[in-house]
């Protein structure tokens, strides 16, 4: 927080504000200088058919927004952590290193007593040779092999009440249950009640207990925005063998395509 509050305005750094399809975001105060980063608008593929997965032209976009390979991004939501993580996460697969996610977000920097302004529009392009990570995000194949490893595990960021069936979905049409032999842990667990990230060493008891202790993780939601929060949290405890099933359960949950479901 305080890093951010002192280094704002500075060349080479890029502030994004992640929203998901909300006009009204564009209009509301955010941190100086941060861009509007709408996930559904920007940030997903605009052909697919399930939503939020990420765009084949991802390294325009995230130039388009005047960042680079040498770029330091910090991204940020309204909720406190919930949208930041995925646009963090596809900062990733683009290879980019010099990322964070701004714990707490809006709610803990306005606590903060810190200033506000209307976001500003992106005025210089960037130009990124980063390789791309496409292996961060998996597909419903890459999720089956996880299952049938020992060592891995697929954790479903969803309330307790959907991963078990109990609650619909809210998207129509799809099945309700989980992915069989997934584990459970809800995004809104890996945060405090003043809605900031716990400490690295719970979170890597959670993981651990949950997961009976595998060493890979694969991370799913509904449509793989939450899934992030998740994920996000593993790479802060300690993980580094993380993935992010892209599709989540819109794609598995769909009875069109026939998965097992617990």
């Amino acid at each position: 927080m305080s890093w951010l509050a002192e280094h704002l305005g500075q060349d080479n750094l890029v502030v994004l504000c992640a929203a998901m399809n909300d006009a009204e975001q564009a209009q509301a105060a955010g941190i100086p200088g941060a861009h509007l980063a709408d996930l559904e608008a920007d940030f997903s593929d605009q052909s697919a058919t399930l939503p939020h997965t990420v765009p084949g032209n991802l390294k325009t976009v995230l130039e388009s927004y005047g960042i680079s390979d040498d770029t330091t991004v910090v991204v940020y939501d309204r909720q406190g952590l919930m949208v930041a993580p995925r646009v963090w996460w596809l900062l990733r697969a683009a290879g980019l290193t010099k990322i964070g996610v701004l714990d707490g977000g809006l709610p803990a920097w306005q606590a903060a007593g810190l200033d506000v302004t209307e976001l500003a529009i992106p005025v210089a392009k960037g130009h990124i040779n980063a390789t791309p990570r496409p292996e961060l995000l998996v597909g419903a194949d890459g999720v089956e092999r996880a299952i049938a490893r020992s060592s891995k595990a697929v954790v479903d960021a969803r309330s307790a009440g959907r991963f078990s069936g109990v609650e619909d979905e809210p998207r129509p049409g799809l099945k309700k249950g989980s992915i069989p032999g997934s584990v459970n842990i809800p995004f809104d667990e890996v945060v405090d009640a003043e809605g900031l990230l716990r400490a690295p060493a719970d979170l890597r008891e959670l993981f651990e207990h949950r997961t009976h202790h595998a060493k890979s993780l694969v991370f799913s939601c509904g449509s793989g925005v939450t899934a992030c929060v998740d994920a996000y949290a593993a790479v802060v405890a300690g993980y580094e063998d993380v993935v992010v099933y892209d599709g989540s359960w819109a794609e598995w949950g769909n009875p069109k395509n026939q998965r097992p479901i617990a």
